[in-house]
């Protein structure tokens, strides 16, 4: 924002915030030190002065102790009044950035290069207006979380306030495109990585697993940043979606089909929302693939059941091909098209959960049939990592996303229409035959 020659940098209000936040907390713990600061009379001599002296310490300590929490209620209020500051440029920004959005033709007449008329990016048409609206909203929440850190004192809450400030502030200092954003409890959030635009052929459409909340939602973030600059021709964009409640325990929660049972409706109809940015600013010549990791995967078997309207499914670690999903008879016909891939790495413990129910399955316990044996399905090759170690075991269970590895080749090339490795295979065309 800019005004008679000056201009505000909301991101350089945060990081004095921030620093102001540190002078506090130094502050703080020099004045809890002072505070429990005692000194027993006889510290100064048997002498009759020395209670005298005792008292006078003591004094002193206390006004020193009043001083320091001064400073440290002055620092907050600096603090406090910095990050509101930011916030309310910020969401004055974005405020203008809609007005002048909304005027902006969402559906432009044919020209060169364009005859169909297709409309521009999905970030500029009919998600602009979430967009925008989710940017105030981040804001808020960056000035709410930078408040409750300053009162936390359990060290796992301290780390999970610091990972949704980076976050937030990352979102905010890079204009990303956040289609859905709660952050009541662990968090709800999907963002759009890349551009839904003409041009545009390749889509994904990625749901991660147990214990996804907001302080970790960036790792998986990133693995759509890679997917999309990994493409040379800019024809590929990626939607992670992490717009419901996940299990935080694999143990005791991760069973529990309740989770997945709530969330497939709900990306069923994302999906379709998905698809109409397709037509609507793409064309219909785009492949939609939906990547489900570890219970992302139950979630997307879910979704197919509630009819996900994709082109492509790949199950990565998954736990399953969705609860009461044990063969394609249990799909609706809208799925019969649908092309399946799965990738499970050697002893990944996720090979505990698929396909199995444990006689439970009346009680919501399990995830449906075993992707990588389900009919119709083409299991891949999970390979080695950027090291060349071969994927397996616990470590596994993540490291097949991280960029450099055969099995994130595979991925992209699923997503991209490549040509993919099966499991224990050569090369095959991406497409099934």
């Amino acid at each position: 924002m800019t005004a008679a020659g000056y201009r505000v940098a909301p991101a350089r209000l945060d990081q004095v915030a921030a620093e102001s936040g540190s002078r506090a907390d130094a502050l703080h713990t020099a004045q809890a030190a002072v505070a429990g600061e005692k000194v027993p009379a006889a510290a100064f001599g048997r002498v009759s002065e020395s209670a005298a002296a005792a008292k006078t310490f003591e004094k002193t300590m206390t006004e020193l102790g009043a001083k320091l929490e001064s400073g440290v209620s002055r620092l907050r209020t600096i603090q406090n009044g910095l990050t509101a500051s930011a916030a309310g440029y910020r969401r004055a920004d974005a405020q203008v950035a809609a007005m002048y959005r909304a005027l902006l033709p969402e559906d432009p007449l044919p020209r060169a290069g364009n005859p169909a008329g297709i409309g521009g990016s999905a970030d500029t048409g009919a998600w602009a207006h979430a967009i925008a609206d989710n940017r105030v909203k981040v804001a808020d929440a960056l000035t709410a979380e930078r408040s409750r850190l300053a009162v936390l004192t359990d060290a796992d809450e301290i780390a999970r306030s610091r990972a949704r400030i980076k976050l937030y502030e990352d979102i905010l200092a890079n204009d990303r495109q956040i289609l859905k954003f709660d952050p009541a409890g662990n968090g709800r959030i999907a963002e759009l990585v890349g551009h839904i635009e003409p041009g545009t052929r390749n889509v994904g459409l990625f749901v991660p697993g147990v214990n996804t909340q907001m302080a970790n939602f960036d790792a998986y973030a990133g693995l759509g940043r890679s997917l999309v600059a990994a493409d040379p021709t800019g024809r590929t964009a990626m939607v992670v979606w992490a717009d419901g409640v996940f299990p935080q325990n694999p143990v005791v929660q991760g069973p529990d089909a309740g989770y997945a049972q709530a969330m497939a409706p709900d990306l069923k109809n994302f999906a379709d929302d998905l698809r109409g940015e397709i037509a609507s600013h793409a064309g219909s010549d785009v492949t939609l693939t939906a990547i489900g990791h570890s219970y992302g995967g139950a979630t997307v078997g879910l979704a197919e059941a509630h009819g996900l309207d994709v082109d492509r499914v790949l199950h990565v670690e998954s736990a399953g091909m969705g609860h009461g999903v044990w063969s394609p008879a249990d799909l609706p016909a809208s799925q019969a098209g649908v092309q399946r891939y799965s990738m499970t790495a050697p002893f990944d413990p996720i090979e505990i959960a698929q396909g199995n129910a444990w006689g439970l399955e009346w009680t919501g316990i399990g995830h449906g049939a075993d992707p990588d044996t389900f009919p119709g399905v083409t299991e891949l090759e999970t390979g080695r990592n950027a090291s060349g170690a071969e994927l397996w075991g616990l470590s596994s269970h993540s490291d097949v996303l991280k960029p450099g590895s055969e099995s994130w080749t595979n991925i992209y090339r699923v997503l991209t229409t490549g040509p993919v490795v099966p499991d224990g295979g050569a090369a095959m065309n991406g497409v099934l035959r």
